[in-house]
């Protein structure tokens, strides 16, 4: 199914009887890297499959966010894990404070479970919660084999998705022609995952 002039593809349709999550990148808009909705049926952990994606390098958070908001709500608002670099932040705080979404996923309280703090609701990207989430999504796509993916685009992108002389993990030449947001956002999604996480937001 192909929406939005080809922006939102999905491929299942929403079933309540179904657990989904959610992984968000989200980028300026301004035609380069661009902002992305993974959408996971994980209901069959040996039978993850990509349900959605959304991909837009056109849209401002402003709007992204309502477009978040619809995609998820779609799809019966699942855990969704977003990255809170740069313009993430006022994607995730209007979700919170504004929309009161309800199952905006916190990575960073698996350190401080005790020190809850609405301002770092959501994933900071850095070397060592992108190199914790690379080996995850390893875990998951290369070693269970367990992950569908149905986009040809993120596929592409994860071709191309390579580990720095420095350890960081991103597309080879990073914004010439290649682009790593599907990948992320897909990253994101597959954390939610990990056992501290999932413990929180489903019955195991």
């Amino acid at each position: 199914y192909i929406f939005d002039d080809g922006h939102y593809l999905m491929w299942d349709k929403s079933d309540p009887e179904k657990n989904y999550v959610a992984g968000i990148d989200i980028a300026e808009g301004v035609g380069a890297a661009s902002s992305v909705i993974q959408i996971l049926d994980i209901t069959t952990l040996t039978d993850i499959k990509q349900v959605a994606i959304y991909h837009s390098n056109i849209i401002n958070p402003y709007l992204f966010t309502d477009k978040v908001l619809e995609i998820l709500q779609h799809w019966g608002s699942p855990p969704a894990l977003i990255e809170r670099n740069n313009c993430g932040a006022q994607v995730i705080d209007s979700l919170y404070m504004e929309h009161e979404y309800p199952n905006i996923v916190n990575y960073n309280i698996l350190k401080q479970p005790k020190k809850f703090n609405q301002n770092r609701i959501g994933v900071i990207a850095h070397t060592n919660s992108k190199y914790k989430g690379v080996m995850n999504m390893r875990y998951w796509i290369n070693q269970l084999n367990a992950v569908k993916i149905r986009d040809i685009n993120t596929i592409n992108e994860l071709k191309d998705f390579v580990r720095y002389p420095n350890g960081t993990w991103a597309a080879k030449n990073k914004g010439i022609d290649y682009f790593d947001d599907r990948v992320m956002s897909l990253l994101w999604a597959l954390m939610i995952l990990e056992h501290p996480i999932t413990e929180r937001y489903f019955e195991i």
